[in-house]
């Protein structure tokens, strides 16, 4: 008798159909503290937009590493070019008196600490 085989994702990989989406994850390195700029026109604010124009942010995390870091999740089937937002955010320069012209952007893997 023929039956069926239940075959489960790797336990290693984040599955995207807990949101419906496949998401890529990356964290920002300001390099100099942003908390300072959070308003409307500030440096953060800009620095959402410039992600807004490659994808959709799903989730963005509080800011970290004495306020120079932040990583955020984003939509999309296409695997984010970390180097092309890199560049985007790189172009803001110095925005509400902060400078992000050397900012990195690194790839993440989801990390659940214990």
């Amino acid at each position: 008798m023929a039956g069926q085989v239940k075959v489960n994702p790797a336990a290693t990989t984040v599955p995207s159909n807990v949101i419906g989406k496949d998401i890529q994850l990356f964290t920002v390195d300001y390099i100099n503290a942003v908390n300072g700029s959070a308003g409307p026109l500030g440096v953060q604010k800009a620095v959402i937009d410039s992600i807004q124009t490659t994808c959709t942010i799903l989730a963005a995390g509080p800011l970290g590493n004495s306020n120079t870091e932040q990583t955020f999740m984003v939509e999309g089937s296409d695997p984010v070019v970390v180097a092309t937002l890199q560049a985007l955010i790189r172009t803001l320069g110095t925005h509400d008196s902060v400078d992000v012209s050397a900012a990195t952007v690194t790839a993440k893997t989801l990390v659940i600490a214990v």
